[in-house]
């Protein structure tokens, strides 16, 4: 894992709006107020004072179908597209079913999303968070752990780092999402104007899309 600030992630993977992204989900888990005294309000300061852990991808393990007591690893890899002349653009990520808990979601399988993967990432809160558990949000908490300082002798409670993918959702190509009737397929296509980001624990599994 390679360690960079948002700005540079922002410059090298293409999200333009990477600081507001990262800041929205930690403004729904924070409030507004503790996530401003904790990361500033100015986003430029955010961008650049905030450092990510950058990951190529992640090892996902499943139970397969049709063999339920075993556990297969699948790597769900993130790569940027590129070009071919022969064959134009090639996608070489996976790309990801995403779980939505949201009930006003018109465009699910089951709650689902297929999604493309643009960044996988590490973040770290800072320890200053653990002074404002009291002042979040009902319903709210900061997952921590423990570690031992060998010089001290004493137990040092951390913010527990979060894992995150950024990744573009699609929608259905039609109003209703039904299949083809000729070939059978349910289009769908980018909406590159909804990228966001969403907590690993949130990706369900690789999806097969084919490129139209």
């Amino acid at each position: 894992m390679k360690l960079s600030s948002l700005r540079d992630a922002l410059v090298d993977f293409g999200i333009p709006n990477f600081g507001q992204l990262f800041r929205t989900p930690i403004e729904d888990d924070w409030g507004h107020e503790v996530s401003g005294l904790v990361l500033g309000y100015d986003q430029n300061v955010l961008i650049g004072s905030v450092f990510i852990k950058l990951q190529n991808g992640l090892s996902y393990y499943r139970q397969p179908l049709y063999c339920p007591t075993a556990v297969e690893c699948l790597g769900l890899d993130c790569k940027v597209e590129y070009m071919d002349a022969n064959q134009g653009i090639m996608p070489l990520s996976h790309n990801i079913w995403v779980q939505y808990t949201e009930s006003d979601l018109d465009n699910t399988f089951q709650g689902r999303v297929p999604s493309f993967p643009v960044l996988y990432f590490r973040w770290t809160p800072p320890n200053q968070i653990l002074q404002f558990q009291e002042r979040l949000p009902a319903g709210k908490s900061i997952s921590t752990f423990s570690k031992r300082f060998k010089k001290t002798e004493q137990w040092i409670l951390h913010p527990q780092p979060q894992e995150n993918a950024v990744v573009i959702p699609t929608k259905y190509k039609d109003q209703h999402g039904w299949a083809d009737c000729i070939d059978g397929f349910i289009r769908v296509v980018k909406q590159t104007d909804k990228m966001h980001i969403v907590p690993v624990g949130a990706i369900v599994g690789p999806v097969h899309l084919a490129r139209e």
